[in-house]
Parts: C-alpha cells; structure tokens; sequence
C-alpha cells in the first residue's frame, strides 16, 4: 500500500514538474518575442543590411542634382560609413572637405553662403538607412499622417536639442510594408529659415531604383516633390541622379586637407 501511494505521489510530482517547466518556456519564448521586438528604425536599417554597410571603410559615389530644371550641384561624394569624413570633389575643379562638424573649402569657395549645406545634405540623404540611429535622434513610432491613399509604414524623426547643424528638422518616414524598404522621406530644412517658415514649405525625397552594390541596396534615382500632411506626395521639384556607386578602403589614411583651405 505504502508503495502505491508514494508511486502516485511520485506521478504527481512529474506531472506538477512538467507543467511548471512548460509554463516557464512559455513566459520565456513571450519575453524572448516582446525582447527581439525591432524598432520602426531597426527594420530599415536591416532591410538596408547596415550591419554589412557599417562593416566597410568608406563608399564614394557621383551625384548630379537638379531643381526646377537648374543643375545645383554635380560632384563625386567619397565619405566613410560613419560620416564623420568625406571629401568632395566638384566637376568643376572645387573642394570642400568635411571633418565631423568642420569643412574646409577651396579658396575659390570662401565666399559661397551655400557650401555646409550641399557638404551635409546630399551626403545625408545618400546615407539615410544608415542615419536613423545616430545620437540625438528621437522617433515616434507611433505616428500617423491623415493622407487617405497612405499605403506605407510611416514614423517621425526629430531631434534633440544641439544635434547637427539644423536640430529643428524633422523628417516623416515612409517604409515599404511588405520589405521595410525606405520609399520616402517628407522633410524640412530649417538652414536660414524659422521652424514655422520651413513647416510651411515641407518636400519629400522618394527613393527609386535600388541597385545592390556588394549586397547593400542603394537608391540610383532621387525625386523631390512637394509634400503635404494630408495630401502627401504632389508636384515632382527636382531629382537626382546616383552613378558609379562603389566601397573604397584607405580613405582615412588618405584623408589630408590642403593647408591653403579655409575653415567655413
């Protein structure tokens, strides 16, 4: 009798055993999801492979600008992956280089008010799968616009205080649903204007044709267009175009400022 009863306990204890353990894989395989949960900004960046981006040394890449059919800018871009370097070489025989929140310019140049926008902005847009975790970032995930036709995944970028050249941007991104591919951006430029003049004359850049350089995908065509909250993409204001695309190494042991430049 003794050994029937302490057989059953026995049996009891497994069983009881055996639902503790189950119940604790459970709550593990939940904590395990609710941890591995990616951010609106890490879907991007790893539909962007940042991981294998951030691994080389620098990309350099010629970009050919154009707004309301005036060409503003056409210059071989050579930056490192971190974007704290880059040169860049005009068609026309000028330079500016950028170290962190320094650029230096041609002689030719130090007058030119336009030269630290076109030193960060084109750089940044090039680079903008790979920007959205830098410090002073801040998201809202949660964000929606009101357009009735939105078909994306959408979330707004700001900034902190003292961040970059323009912490008063903002930027609203679109991804793709299906991939977490960037589709577009809607921005303000806020360089030489209050916040509430650039919040009245918001654009958009819309990334086309993707080509995959070393399996890392880069947009080959930009569109900017005028944007608005409600209605969103309108009129097309400009494009871009992005050739000769490719991974460089030894830029930073080549990176050398010519002493004659000045400081801007």
């Amino acid at each position: 009798m003794k050994k029937i009863i302490i057989t059953v306990f026995a049996s009891l204890l497994f069983i009881i055993s055996c639902k503790k353990n189950s119940a604790t894989t459970e709550t593990s395989e939940k904590t395990e999801i609710i941890k591995t949960e990616k951010t609106f900004a890490e879907k991007i960046e790893i539909a962007h492979n940042k991981k294998d981006f951030l691994k080389q040394e620098a990309i350099q890449f010629d970009a050919l600008i154009e707004f309301g059919g005036n060409e503003i800018f056409d210059a071989n871009i050579t930056i490192s992956t971190t974007s704290d370097l880059a040169k860049i070489a005009y068609k026309n025989g000028d330079f500016i280089y950028v170290d962190k929140q320094d650029i230096f310019v041609s002689p030719s140049l130090k007058d030119n008010p336009g030269v630290r926008f076109h030193a960060y902005t084109w750089s940044y847009f090039f680079l903008y799968p790979y920007k959205l975790s830098d410090n002073g970032t801040k998201w809202d995930d949660n964000f929606k616009t009101p357009e009735a036709n939105n078909t994306f995944n959408t979330a707004k970028l700001s900034f902190e205080a003292n961040t970059g050249d323009a912490p008063d941007d903002w930027y609203i991104i679109y991804a793709n649903k299906d991939n977490n591919m960037l589709d577009h951006v809607a921005y303000i430029v806020t360089a030489g204007k209050t916040k509430a003049e650039a919040e009245a004359d918001p654009h958009a850049i819309k990334y086309l044709d993707y080509k995959q350089i070393d399996g890392i995908p880069f947009a080959t065509n930009w569109e900017f267009l005028e944007w608005g909250l409600e209605k969103g993409l309108t009129k097309k204001i400009g494009s871009a175009k992005i050739t000769n695309i490719k991974f460089v190494n030894g830029f930073r042991d080549s990176f050398s400022i010519p002493k004659d430049f000045i400081k801007k």
